[in-house]
């Protein structure tokens, strides 16, 4: 709860809403442009924002651990190695849905202008949220593999963006359709859920999660 006891934290979250709401209702190509009650445009902007957010955030996860040693007294303590990366997933994934959490405002403002009232695709909204939330867990459980290979801080941050950028976009550029997360983002964003969607967004996170248990029994 540190991140949100300083003023870089609720400055991250305002500066995000500021630049989101100029995006989604102010310049070209905004919702009152397209005429209907959906929110597409923040569902494909979101995604760039974590894209460099969770990596700032997730770069001290067990980089300053390992810099200052403290790794080890970490794991002198009645913990397992899974119950350490754990506590740092699940804090990380929180901050940034916390984060994200005051875009329910975004669907009341949409409700409010549908005509007749609360007259919204619920199937786009509730398939992007879906997706922007698997979507956090797939860049959290990358940083954080990022964070635990290198003792530097502005190292894991780098490494972490060009993961998540590779994984987002760069294999896409490849013809690596199959394991691109923008593709599988994408579908679900438009409020289609594939079983195969899922199954690969869920064994993408568990694949990451192990190497990265894999590398900090490396540290012990």
């Amino acid at each position: 709860m540190a991140y949100f006891s300083s003023w870089m934290g609720w400055g991250t979250i305002s500066s995000f809403f500021i630049l989101m709401g100029i995006y989604v209702w102010v310049i070209d190509g905004n919702i009152l442009d397209y005429g209907f009650a959906e929110l597409t445009v923040f569902f494909d902007l979101t995604p760039w924002f974590l894209l460099f957010f969770v990596p700032a955030l997730s770069m001290s996860s067990f980089s300053e651990e390992t810099e200052k040693g403290t790794f080890q007294l970490l794991r002198s303590l009645p913990l397992s190695v899974n119950q350490i990366l754990m506590a740092k997933y699940l804090a990380l994934a929180m901050i940034v849905l916390i984060t994200l959490l005051p875009s329910a405002l975004f669907v009341q403002s949409i409700a409010s202008l549908g005509f007749p009232t609360n007259n919204y695709d619920s199937s786009l909204i509730v398939g992007g949220f879906a997706a922007l939330f698997l979507l956090t867990l797939c860049f959290v459980a990358l940083d954080v593999l990022a964070s635990s290979v290198t003792k530097k801080q502005p190292v894991a941050f780098i490494l972490g963006l060009a993961l998540n950028f590779a994984m987002w976009q760069g294999s896409k550029e490849l013809g690596l359709e199959a394991i691109n997360l923008s593709s599988h983002y994408d579908r679900m964003s438009m409020g289609v859920v594939h079983f195969g969607d899922l199954l690969y967004l869920w064994g993408f996170i568990f694949v990451v999660w192990g190497i990265t248990r894999l590398r900090l029994r490396f540290l012990i």
